[in-house]
């Protein structure tokens, strides 16, 4: 097991030595430096979990979903007092009568879901709108510091096995994100 690992470390050791003389010969058949890859990470996935915009859109979804809920439950108890009196008038009724008022509330349970499921969809369309509006303009702040870092590839953090931690510029662009996008302004679109 212990040569299986040294056999393994000598075979990277021996890929890098190999890419570094690789790189040197390139380097030094072509004297202009831009047309080296010039590299820049950047967690994503961190940024748009921890940024102060996808927070508060967040929390603006959570705080809709808290009185969705309740609009819900206030529907859901009137729809069992509807049953409870259907299920008192079932002796009380006509065949005919019963038949069609346990109708009319089958079809009040089908709009109840319908309605449910509709306020759930304009949950989830409102979180992926805001994490595209946000996932742009966070593209665009990343597009700018790679240019002012003259990098020319933009990898995100979790494609990153080894990297220099100049490569790094996570915090750089998390400041500046919080900085020019404070806030995502999150749509409800309950009307679709």
């Amino acid at each position: 097991m212990q040569m299986i690992k040294s056999l393994r470390n000598l075979l990277v050791l021996s890929a890098l030595i190999g890419f570094t003389a690789n790189t040197s010969v390139v380097h030094a058949q072509e004297p202009n430096p831009d047309n080296f890859a010039s590299v820049m990470v950047v967690d994503v996935a961190g940024i748009m979990r921890e940024a102060s915009a996808m927070q508060d859109a967040r929390k603006q979804i959570r705080d809709r979903q808290v009185a969705y809920q309740k609009e819900i439950e206030t529907r859901e108890q009137a729809l069992r007092e509807e049953e409870k009196q259907l299920a008192q008038q079932r002796t009380l009724l006509a065949a005919d009568v019963f038949q069609d008022r346990q109708k009319q509330f089958q079809q009040n349970v089908a709009n109840f879901q319908k309605f449910a499921q509709a306020r759930s969809r304009v949950l989830d369309q409102a979180l992926a709108e805001s994490q595209s509006k946000f996932s742009q303009a966070l593209n665009e702040i990343i597009r700018r510091v790679a240019a002012e870092r003259r990098a020319n590839l933009v990898l995100q953090k979790g494609q990153a096995i080894l990297f220099e931690t100049s490569m790094d510029a996570t915090k750089e662009v998390f400041d500046r994100v919080n900085a020019e996008i404070p806030t995502v302004t999150v749509e409800f679109k309950e009307g679709s």
